[in-house]
């Protein structure tokens, strides 16, 4: 039976008292923000082609990507190499031995698509959902790929309860949560309801499924109070699962910021303070450093913000670019889980949006995405690049 129980935070500790009432989610002032880690960036090896919007993560030291769309735009590096179209290429690399390069392993065996949903729990990487250009547009299907001896192998899994995109998951124990999402029908992406309007709220909903039990099926959770999103940041430290960013879909597509938690043992959210930048579009899955710092890369602001009771207003802060020029953001924000502040680490040195972000012990390491073109380390990468880009994590003094 699904439970319908929330709540929302009275109060919240923060540096230097506490905050109640009205402001208690107020952002923090944008020139308040420290500094929280430190990141040195580096290339590794450059992927087999340009891509975006792949999704994978970490099985032991390997690091895997799958899907994803290339443009086939000609300010590639190597222009006209990579055909335009949706992917089912699946590359993996050894973060222990990344001179070895990447490694092809046995196709998605389902439609080639971007904006799937990709959760690492033991051994193996559990994928749904996605969406092409081609019908259905948005899918449910799901595949589990796993190391069997001295291969790779794909299992299907239980199908999503709906069509979603454009969304992140992550595991408490055996249990895998996916919140929040878009449905698409080749004409725009819909959060607050399916494309049919029938799905109310489709956005703010949160699944479960539980990897130990998978004929047992999709259990829906307790909706979130927010704001109905997709493309934002879903991850877990514990059995605490953050939402934090994103945007809305629909007749238009306006940047979300207010944020949350949610407890899985009670089935409850909290709200928390909202972003300090209207920016969204942020990675989720595996990107929490230390238990502690959730690393939140990229972003983009839309021309509104859409607040939870549905309500719009202009959207606030400066987002950073490089050379303090682009379309996309530089930025790499951070969320510190222990004080409820924001704060953020070194910037990337180049403008991105929506790569594929895979905190790994004291390593980020960022696949593909859409830039606006750079060059990194006298490299030029075009708009889907064939960057690999890594960074060394330290909280900073």
């Amino acid at each position: 039976m699904r439970c319908v129980a929330w709540c929302v935070a009275a109060t919240v500790i923060l540096a230097g008292g506490v905050a109640t009432g009205e402001n208690l989610h107020a952002p923090q002032p944008e020139d308040s923000l420290e500094q929280m880690l430190t990141i040195t960036w580096s290339r590794g090896p450059d992927l087999p082609q340009g891509f975006q919007d792949s999704n994978g993560g970490v099985i032991g030291n390997t690091l895997i990507t799958a899907c994803g769309f290339c443009s086939g735009l000609n300010n590639d590096r190597k222009p006209g190499m990579y055909p335009r179209g949706f992917l089912r290429k699946v590359w993996a690399v050894d973060v222990a031995d990344e001179a070895a390069g990447w490694s092809e392993l046995p196709e998605f065996p389902g439609a080639a698509r971007q904006g799937l949903i990709a959760v690492p729990l033991g051994d193996a990487i559990y994928f749904w959902g996605g969406f092409s250009y081609s019908e259905p547009y948005c899918y449910t299907d799901g595949y589990k790929l796993s190391r069997q001896g001295g291969g790779w192998r794909w299992e299907p899994l239980p199908s999503l309860p709906w069509p979603i995109c454009g969304t992140a998951g992550c595991a408490v124990g055996s249990t895998i949560y996916i919140f929040g999402g878009a449905d698409y029908d080749a004409q725009a992406f819909y959060t607050p309801t399916d494309r049919h309007g029938k799905t109310e709220r489709m956005g703010a909903r949160m699944l479960c499924i539980d990897t130990a039990d998978l004929d047992a099926g999709w259990r829906r959770l307790a909706d979130c109070p927010g704001t109905p999103r997709w493309v934002a940041c879903v991850t877990a430290i514990g059995d605490r699962i953050y939402v934090i960013g994103g945007a809305t879909g629909g007749t238009s597509y306006n940047t979300v910021v207010d944020n949350w938690v949610y407890a899985s043992k009670g089935d409850a959210w909290t709200r928390l303070r909202d972003l300090p930048v209207a920016s969204g579009n942020f990675p989720g899955g595996k990107v929490v450093f230390k238990d502690r710092y959730i690393v939140l890369g990229g972003g983009y602001q839309y021309s509104k913000v859409t607040n939870p009771d549905g309500s719009t207003r202009e959207p606030y802060g400066t987002p950073r670019r490089f050379e303090g020029k682009g379309d996309y953001y530089n930025d790499v924000f951070v969320y510190d889980t222990q004080t409820g502040l924001f704060g953020r680490a070194t910037s990337m040195p180049l403008n991105n949006n929506l790569s594929l972000t895979v905190v790994h012990g004291d390593q980020v390491y960022m696949i593909g995405g859409e830039t606006g073109t750079a060059v990194v380390e006298g490299e030029f990468y075009g708009h889907h690049p064939e960057l690999f880009l890594k960074g060394k994590i330290e909280v900073a003094e």
